[in-house]
C-alpha cells in the first residue's frame, strides 16, 4: 500500500521539508502541521516553509508560529533529505519555495483530480474530501497516536474543503474521521467562529465595497466580482483577508458559477470559481494553468484586471 510505503521512506530519512501551495488555505495549513506533528513524533527534524504567510483566521491553530514564510536570504540554505508537498497540483504552485528543491526525494500527497504526478512517489486519492482526511489516514497507518493539537489541525483541514461539509465532496469517509476527531479536545464552535465568523469592520467594509460591483450574466446563470490592489490597500488590509468572500456570492439564486477575482501586488489575477454542480470550474481553471476539484478551482491570470475578467467569463461562457 502507498501509505506503508510512505511510511517507509519517512523512517529510512531524517530532514524533511513541508510545504504547499501559494495562498494557503485551512486544508493546506492543517494538513502539514499535523503532518509536521507525526514526523517529530517518529524522531524526524521538520522546517515547514510556504511562500506566503499563514492567513490571519487560522494564526489560532497550535504550531501555527513553527511555519516559515520563504525567503531566499533566510531559506536557500536549508539541507533536506526529503520534501513532503501537500495539497498541490503541480511543484510549480509552491511558488518560490520550489527554488529550494533540487535533487532531493519528492512526497506528492495530494486529493485533486488535475494532479501532476510531480513526486518521486505520489500518493493521489481523488475520493478523499481534503490533504487533512489523507494524514489523518497516514496516522492511522503508523503507530503514531493522533494528539489533541493534530486532531484540531486535522479538524480545520477536512472542515474547509469540505465548506463545513456542505460541498459534494463531504462523504461517509469524511463524516467517519469527523467523528473520530471530535473524541480530541477539539471545540467545533470556536473552530468555525475563527475561520467564518472573524472579520474586522474594515474587511466588512471592503466586502461592501466589493459586492457593490458585483456582475451577473444576462442569464444569471455566471455571477462574479473583484478586489483590486487598491481596495487591499484603502483599507489597509492583506490579500488573505479575501478568504472565504466566494463563498457569499456562490449563494445567489439562478447562478450555477461564481467567481471572485482579487488583483496580486507583484501582477496578475488570482481567481477562485466555485460550481453549484453544472458546469465543471476545474476544467476552466485548467484552460489558465490552475485547477482543483470539479465545483471548487482556482487558477492565476497573468494580464491585468479588465482583460483577466473578460478573457475568464468568455471563458465560463464557452464552458456553459
Amino acid at each position: 500500500m502507498i501509505k506503508k510505503r510512505i511510511l517507509k521512506i519517512i523512517k529510512k530519512h531524517k530532514r524533511f521539508l513541508i510545504s504547499g501551495h501559494i495562498h494557503p488555505e485551512g486544508d493546506s495549513i492543517g494538513s502539514q502541521l499535523a503532518l509536521a506533528n507525526l514526523l517529530k513524533a517518529m524522531g524526524k527534524s521538520v522546517r515547514i516553509i510556504n511562500k506566503d504567510a499563514v492567513p490571519g483566521n487560522l494564526m489560532f491553530l497550535p504550531g501555527c508560529k513553527q511555519i516559515e514564510r520563504y525567503t531566499k536570504a533566510k531559506n536557500d540554505k536549508v539541507r533536506f533529505d526529503v520534501a513532503v508537498i501537500l495539497d498541490c497540483t503541480g511543484l510549480e504552485r509552491t511558488g518560490s519555495v520550489a527554488r529550494l528543491i533540487k535533487n532531493e526525494y519528492i512526497i506528492n500527497i495530494d486529493h485533486h483530480i488535475s494532479n501532476e504526478n510531480f513526486g518521486n512517489v505520489n500518493w493521489i486519492d481523488h475520493q478523499a474530501s481534503a490533504a487533512g482526511e489523507m494524514i489523518y489516514n497516514l496516522f492511522k497507518a503508523s503507530n503514531v497516536k493522533l494528539d489533541n493539537n493534530s486532531a484540531l489541525c486535522l479538524y480545520v483541514a477536512i472542515m474547509t474543503d469540505t465548506g463545513s461539509f456542505r460541498y459534494s465532496n463531504t462523504t461517509s469517509a469524511t463524516h467517519r474521521i469527523i467523528a473520530e476527531l471530535l473524541k480530541y479536545k477539539i471545540n467545533p464552535t470556536r473552530a468555525y467562529e475563527y475561520i467564518y465568523e472573524t472579520k474586522s469592520f474594515a474587511t466588512m467594509k471592503m466586502l461592501g465595497e466589493a459586492l457593490d460591483n458585483l456582475r451577473r450574466s444576462k442569464d444569471g446563470r455566471i455571477v462574479w466580482f473583484k478586489v483590486t490592489d487598491k481596495m487591499l490597500k484603502k483599507y489597509k488590509l492583506l490579500p488573505e483577508d479575501t478568504e472565504n468572500f466566494i463563498d457569499v456570492v456562490r449563494m445567489i439564486e439562478g447562478a450555477d458559477v461564481a467567481a471572485f477575482l482579487r488583483e496580486l501586488d507583484c501582477g496578475g489575477i488570482k481567481v477562485s470559481l466555485r460550481s453549484k454542480g453544472k458546469t465543471d470550474v476545474n476544467k476552466i481553471a485548467g484552460v489558465f494553468g490552475g485547477g482543483g476539484h470539479k465545483l471548487a478551482s482556482g487558477c492565476l491570470i497573468e494580464k491585468k484586471m479588465s482583460m483577466a475578467e473578460e478573457l475568464l467569463i468568455k471563458q465560463i461562457k464557452k464552458a456553459i
